[in-house]
């Protein structure tokens, strides 16, 4: 490759934004020609003797030109300024020169560090058209960066780089909708139609596909997925993938399928979970009805003498229901006027799970909670 290119992985997810430092050789640079687009290119469409498959999520910082010479020079001054002091000794310096040595470590530290913030305003990205892939270039240009140093004084290159994705050129979005999610993957569509797809493949596409929003992370995705299940965009199954029956519905429990609720980020997964369009959720069956027998009336005489009529003021509720999570929210409140009335309540709960229960969300969300508050032991 021409001005040999090094990739340096700044972010090792593959489900982040990952931008990568094209870095030069001792060859003689100027201008973007530091980093050869040719050798850009074969970047972005392999990786080793293998193609690419998240190109969507990767990008080239390129190095200008104008700040190599100067970081280049400051950086050879440390390693030379260190090599002197491990040898202090030997060399017999004195205090005053070690001191100089300090001095100058100080002021050429401080000028690699300023090389570093002005070395990368320029990243190419990957751009499919009609001539294949091409290099869409996003450079800061006039406007200055806010992200400068960190609190030891380090260069915050990545992040420098990142808000020249984000928010300078608006290359990469730390947001993305659930109606984009359904019109990218076209859900609903075809012949027959799409009626789910599963969460890792949704990922798999917003990082594969040229074309599709560059995504800061994959908690953008768990965002939306939300948002959706919230909104009726989808429902939201977790677990082994499912099949669709004959009758256009999933074969999964129905008190199993999240869908117009709400439903916190962290218990979105990404690799396990399953997103079906809202006419492809199972509908619960509906209750059997119960034919009461016809009741045979009673002659006034016969109820006062055989049934007490009930007291005024009962001195005893029994309550028995189930209830699913926005249900116990609603029943609570009821719960608690019942105990401000007698003073206190006995709370009897019961619970049964066809596949068991998560070990550490149940001593997380449940046994520890009850346990903090003293009502368990």
């Amino acid at each position: 490759m021409n001005a040999a290119v090094r990739a340096l992985a700044l972010v090792k997810n593959s489900n982040q934004m990952r931008i990568i430092a094209a870095e030069t050789t001792n060859e003689a640079v100027a201008g973007s020609g530091a980093c050869d687009s040719a050798a850009a290119k074969e970047i972005f469409e392999n990786y080793g003797s293998s193609p690419r498959k998240y190109r969507n999520g990767l990008g080239l910082a390129v190095p200008a030109a104008d700040q190599i010479k100067s970081l280049r020079r400051s950086v050879r001054y440390i390693l030379a300024i260190e090599h002197v002091r491990d040898k202090a000794r030997q060399l017999n310096l004195a205090d005053e020169q070690k001191a100089q040595l300090r001095e100058r470590e100080h002021t050429e530290s401080a000028a690699a560090e300023s090389a570093l913030l002005k070395l990368y305003a320029e990243v190419w990205l990957p751009k499919v058209t009609t001539d294949g892939i091409v290099i869409d270039v996003a450079a800061a240009g006039g406007r200055p960066l806010s992200v400068t140093l960190d609190e030891k004084k380090h260069a915050r290159i990545h992040d420098r780089v990142m808000e020249l994705l984000v928010d300078v050129q608006r290359r990469v979005f730390s947001t993305t909708t659930p109606n984009k999610i359904v019109e990218l993957f076209t859900l609903g569509e075809g012949s027959p139609p799409a009626l789910g797809i599963k969460t890792a493949d949704v990922v798999d596409g917003f990082y594969s596909f040229l074309g599709f929003p560059r995504l800061i992370g994959s908690v953008v995705l768990k965002a939306a997925i939300a948002k959706g299940i919230h909104d009726k965009f989808f429902g939201y199954y977790s677990g082994s993938t499912p099949t669709l029956g004959d009758d256009g519905k999933y074969q999964v429990p129905v008190a199993r399928v999240r869908f117009d609720t709400t439903v916190a980020e962290d218990e979105i997964d990404l690799e396990s979970g399953f997103l079906m369009m809202p006419q492809a959720i199972p509908v619960a069956a509906p209750p059997p009805e119960v034919t009461q027998p016809p009741e045979t009336p009673k002659k006034p005489e016969e109820t006062k003498r055989d049934e007490p009529p009930p007291p005024v003021n009962p001195q005893t509720v029994d309550l028995s229901f189930s209830a699913d999570r926005n249900q116990l929210f609603s029943a609570w409140n009821a719960i608690a006027n019942l105990a401000d009335l007698a003073g206190k309540v006995n709370v009897t709960v019961h619970a049964e799970s066809a596949e068991g229960f998560d070990k550490g969300k149940l001593q997380n969300g449940v046994l520890e909670p009850l346990r903090e508050s003293d009502l368990i032991e």
